[in-house]
């Protein structure tokens, strides 16, 4: 009981999100329920609703994050390296790499929402679409910087090479990959950037 008064409701929502994404990278986003979460912070499930109006509401805030996490690794991954094609290589590496070390958290990201299933779902938060245009930027100025991409077509570009690089990442970790005439996700990274981006090299 001496934690509920210690607690403040920004520590008491800090607490809820901790766990939720410690329970999200050990059982999945199916082992998030409002009970395994109530025991791991030690309240009772109805405090959480206190907090968020319910799990998908948390589920924002754990893979908004995540998506900062990804943007941290990708940014650290990429500041050591020239500002050549090596790294764009660079940034598409630490992307796959990413979901490889965090696989569960990063399959939540892409997870179904509840809510986004009906035709008036609510709207992603403007803070957690500001986080993916963050994400974006990193990309394209990344092409305009090695790669002398004008800003339309770093930003036409980005959206198509992550949406490729999704792909391969996907077929990786599901162990798929193969069914493509795949084996190695890194070399199949290296052709689809050497053969896109040939032409501003």
């Amino acid at each position: 009981m001496s934690r509920r008064k210690e607690c403040t409701p920004q520590q008491l929502k800090e607490l809820i999100l901790s766990n939720a994404g410690r329970i999200i990278a050990q059982h999945g986003r199916s082992g998030l329920t409002a009970r395994a979460l109530a025991e791991a912070i030690h309240y009772s499930p109805g405090t959480i609703y206190n907090v968020y109006e319910d799990l998908d509401a948390l589920m924002v805030d754990v893979n908004y994050e995540t998506l900062g996490r990804l943007q941290m690794y990708c940014q650290q991954k990429i500041a050591i390296l020239p500002t050549d094609f090596s790294r764009v290589r660079g940034l598409a590496y630490a992307y796959a790499d990413f979901a490889h070390q965090n696989l569960r958290a990063w399959e939540a990201v892409y997870a179904p929402n509840r809510k986004m299933e009906h035709d008036n779902a609510p709207a992603l938060p403007e803070y957690y679409q500001q986080r993916l245009t963050d994400i974006f930027l990193v990309v394209e100025t990344t092409l305009i910087d090695c790669l002398n991409l004008s800003q339309p077509a770093a930003y036409s570009s980005a959206r198509l090479l992550w949406a490729c690089l999704h792909g391969i990442t996907v077929l990786s970790l599901n162990g798929t990959l193969g069914l493509v005439g795949a084996e190695q996700p890194y070399a199949m990274i290296d052709d689809l950037l050497e053969q896109y981006l040939a032409r501003y090299l």
